[in-house]
């Protein structure tokens, strides 16, 4: 929108829930120094002196915390520092209200420490006087709890306003701050609730008793309610989040079709399949992971096309199941903008599978994608006889995903044939791994590299001679500048394996028929030594699909120009797949050149298959 720059830190406006778990905050000693308390007045101190916290001090003792901000980080003569919004006493007495409860300690320690993690940023001087300016009209930034802060101008009265994707309260921020010899305090006339919930939290405190009821029969309460996994490795604790993103049906979608309980539902499923010697567990388990996808993903995330394409592919938890988005373009609607002008804004309709005539159509609103605020919801109109499966009751975010409600029950069905995009790091496993770096919203200023190799969706033997190239892992995540910035989600995978090294990885589920199959590369300078064949065979490798329809192939030598960039060519004129399923796809290096020139590797950005008629 015109004059609203979103200043946010590393990430762009999709939200990131990063892990909690920080040796900053746990005071813990590290390998890079430890906390000591400060001269002067820090934080907790100055909050004490001022007489208008003593509820928030009482909140500080309670969970702990009060030392951590009364404290300043000592390693590499670095100063720690927190930016603290502090509620008045007012702000936390009707905060107790709300929740029924008379004082902090009727809500838990663990739910305080919570509220202490959302009302405080972990950076230096965040003077919002600075920040905002005739051109910058918001800002975000992200808390301790992983959550970003978004801030604005309060036009009705002083100071701003803040708010959270997961509380649509909006509270008052004074104007100016308090300085401390360790941060900043701005004082909050009001408290953001913190995100506690899970996916399974969000969708117990809906109108989903039967949706409910069927991740209990299969189990997948349990995930759902999952924030992370803790294991043991050689003695070292290792912390992996899980992320999800459920389409959720509500009891009044599943009432639309006639389905008013559980066994209801499972007879549904019997009579939807053809396939009359599968029982009604297993289908119910099939519908439970048609629902869900094991990362999180946004509305945006979802409607996001590739290229001029209006239809997208995406793989479930269900095995070889996948879904179709359409992206409707409906028009455009006259919208308030932030500088209180109007203008047009672009609305779209997104709609799951509906290429099936067998969806009952129906009346549902229109979901706008583009920049358009909640209060602009409210000028969107009726879009009829198209089957529109993604409401407008959707982002509702969670402390490990997002759950999306559906306006039909949407049982299981194959799709048309559709162009597919794979990124080749587009795995659960390696954005739960990765978590904040990965696909980065922009071209980044500084690489950063990361080892895949080690990742059980992928199958890395290195090569008896190993590689001469000791830039990169044996499979190497890689983020990109902007020299390489049309690669797909500004990332690449970079395989080092040497020469007779191999990698193994499966394709997304693909709907059986003929394809086109392309693949995309980064290409940096220093490769034109393999684009060119001097002194190499070309990055000669020998592919191989389920072990089958082999080819020799060196993509690289089909580049023409010398300039950094991303390049595509065709691996295969015409791929067929009899049956609908992920796929195995193996590349074996066959130059010689990458055991022995330090400079070699090979960069792939995505693979395309595109539908042959």
């Amino acid at each position: 929108m015109n004059k609203v720059l979103y200043v946010i830190l590393l990430m762009g406006l999709s939200l990131s829930l990063a892990s909690c778990d920080k040796d900053l905050w746990k005071l813990e000693v590290d390998s890079k120094g430890s906390y000591k308390p400060t001269d002067g007045d820090p934080i907790s101190t100055t909050l004490e002196n001022s007489g208008e916290f003593t509820e928030w001090i009482k909140v500080l003792n309670y969970t702990e915390t009060y030392s951590i901000l009364n404290a300043m980080f000592d390693g590499s003569n670095k100063g720690h520092k927190y930016t603290v919004f502090a509620p008045t006493d007012e702000a936390l007495f009707q905060f107790y209200r709300q929740k029924g409860v008379n004082g902090i300690e009727a809500l838990g320690k663990e739910y305080a420490t919570a509220l202490v993690k959302t009302m405080t940023y972990d950076g230096d001087s965040l003077k919002l006087t600075e920040v905002f300016s005739s051109d910058v009209a918001s800002a975000a930034y992200a808390n301790e709890a992983g959550e970003y802060l978004y801030i604005t101008v309060n036009t009705e009265g002083e100071g701003f306003l803040m708010s959270s994707a997961s509380d649509n309260a909006a509270l008052v921020l004074s104007r100016n701050y308090i300085k401390c010899s360790n941060g900043f305090v701005y004082t909050a006339e009001g408290v953001l609730n913190p995100l506690v919930e899970t996916v399974y939290d969000r969708v117990a405190e809906s109108s989903s008793s039967i949706m409910l009821e069927a991740l209990k029969a299969t189990g997948y309460d349990k995930q759902l309610a999952t924030i992370a996994d803790t294991t043991y490795v050689l003695g070292a604790r290792k912390v992996t989040r899980r992320y999800y993103t459920l389409l959720n049906v509500t009891d009044d979608a599943f009432a639309q079709n006639g389905i008013s309980s559980l066994a209801d539902l499972k007879n549904a499923l019997a009579a939807n399949t053809s396939d009359a010697s599968v029982g009604q567990d297993s289908l119910l388990k099939q519908y439970v992971q048609y629902h869900l996808f094991e990362t999180n993903y946004t509305v945006a995330d979802l409607s996001a096309m590739v290229g001029s394409d209006s239809i997208r592919i995406w793989e479930t938890a269900a095995p070889n199941q996948i879904l179709m988005i359409h992206r409707h373009l409906i028009g455009a609607t006259e919208v308030l903008l932030a500088d209180g002008t109007t203008g047009l804004d672009t609305l779209y309709c997104i709609s799951f599978n509906d290429d099936n005539d067998t969806y009952q159509k129906q009346d549902i609103p229109y979901y706008g994608i583009e920049t358009l605020t909640s209060s602009q919801l409210s000028l969107l109109r009726t879009l009829e006889n198209v089957t529109v499966l993604l409401t407008d009751d959707s982002d509702i975010i969670a402390k490990n995903g997002y759950v999306h409600n559906l306006s039909d029950w949407m049982p299981v069905y194959e799709p048309k044939q559709s162009t597919v995009v794979w990124d080749l790091a587009d795995y659960a496993e390696v954005r739960n791994a990765l978590g904040d770096i990965y696909q980065p919203s922009a071209a980044v200023t500084s690489e950063t590299k990361s080892d895949l190799s080690r990742l059980s969706c992928y199958t890395v033997e290195q090569g008896p001679d190993g590689s001469g190239n000791n830039s990169y892992t044996s499979l190497c995540y890689v983020t990109c500048k902007a020299n390489l910035k049309n690669c797909l989600n500004f990332d690449r995978v970079v395989f080092n394996v040497g020469y007779q090294g191999s990698v193994t990885m499966k394709t997304p589920t693909l709907v059986k028929g003929k394809y086109q199959v392309k693949i995309s590369m980064a290409y940096l300078t220093e490769q034109s030594f393999i684009r060119t064949s001097n002194g190499c065979k070309g990055g000669m490798m020998r592919l191989t699909v389920d072990g089958e329809n082999q080819i020799l192939t060196a993509p690289y030598t089909t580049i023409t120009k010398s300039l950094a960039g991303v390049y595509e060519t065709v691996l295969y004129d015409e791929l067929e797949f009899s049956e609908t399923a992920s796929h195995e796809f193996k590349f074996v290096i066959l130059d010689p050149a990458a055991s022995t020139n330090s400079k070699f590797s090979l960069q792939f950005d995505a693979i395309t298959f595109t539908p042959i008629e």
